[in-house]
């Protein structure tokens, strides 16, 4: 499944040598989709460790993002994530303003400008 594929290579990405020293910024893209699916199959049919009601797209975006931040566990830098639909403009402008934040204000760190 996709979902198992992404987390795999989210936990590759994670041990190159080279994002040691990178926050890292997720991107959990199509919550549309997901809720739709949501609504038509239970997430626990295909990750029996999901315990939340049929139907509860929030319940099933937590769970997903748990595993992604288990996935990232003890790494040592901070993960941001977010979850997007492309097509809400709106939504994209609020995440793409807060990911520039984000990276200006870890960079002030970088360069002790605090």
């Amino acid at each position: 499944n996709r979902l198992q594929e992404s987390l795999a290579l989210f936990k590759t990405i994670l041990s190159y040598s080279f994002f040691q020293e990178s926050s890292t910024i997720l991107f959990l893209n199509k919550k549309d989709l997901l809720e739709e699916k949501i609504s038509r199959s239970h997430l626990a049919t295909y990750f029996p460790a999901f315990k939340g009601p049929q139907g509860d797209a929030k319940a099933a975006q937590e769970f997903i993002l748990q595993m992604y931040v288990q996935n990232h566990g003890d790494h040592p830098k901070s993960l941001y994530k977010h979850f997007t639909c492309a097509t809400d403009t709106k939504n994209i402008k609020i995440v793409f303003s807060s990911v520039k934040d984000t990276i200006f204000q870890e960079n002030i760190g970088v360069f002790n400008l605090e």
